[in-house]
């Protein structure tokens, strides 16, 4: 678990590196995701083919999944219903009684989620407002909307000094690659 001075509970550069063994470790129910920079990159507007595999890994694992985004109901309402999962647009992150009402009718409890988010200024501010875990990812591109390109230039700073003063949690069990996967089921076979 991270140290009483980090600034999040868990850090990962991408939410594809996160082996999802991990969050059954933790004990989690729920996964809820920032779509914009954390699932796919804002300008891309159907899931790409490495976040459909993602999203059906972790409902095949079990985990229940949900998307919040402070984009628009075009945006996320697309995007998610080709994914079939629950999602919560115009999230207003700022404040947390949008996402709070959302997980109360879904029937979640905060303590059984873990919140997974590229900002600081956004994802953090309302996992912190709940209560909850947090991953902070590296954003997955540079492209931002308008509306983040300010936060994103005191987020890049920010995370400058907590990484610094080793303050960005703990880092997150990496998944391993098809590569590694081969080569530790070679080692594993016994030999004839």
């Amino acid at each position: 678990m991270p140290n009483k001075k980090s600034k999040v509970a868990f850090h990962a550069d991408s939410i594809y590196d996160i082996d999802p063994s991990f969050y059954r470790e933790l004990g989690v129910k729920t996964i809820v995701i920032d779509l914009d920079n954390t699932l796919d990159p804002a300008d891309v507007l159907e899931p790409s083919s490495r976040a459909k595999k993602l999203i059906q890994e972790y409902l095949d694992l079990g985990f229940q999944v949900f998307i919040l985004s402070n984009n628009t109901e075009k945006r996320c309402g697309d995007y998610c219903r080709s994914l079939n999962v629950p999602y919560l647009s115009f999230s207003f992150k700022y404040l947390d009684f949008r996402i709070k009402r959302f997980l109360r009718k879904k029937g979640v409890k905060v303590e059984d989620c873990i919140f997974i988010g590229d900002q600081i200024y956004t994802d953090r501010l309302y996992v912190n407002q709940l209560h909850g875990r947090l991953v902070l990812t590296e954003p997955l591109s540079e492209k931002d909307n308008l509306v983040t390109k300010i936060p994103r230039f005191f987020d890049r700073r920010v995370r400058e000094g907590w990484r610094r003063k080793g303050r960005m949690g703990m880092e997150c069990p990496k998944r391993k690659t098809e590569e590694e996967e081969t080569c530790s089921s070679s080692e594993q076979k016994p030999a004839a």
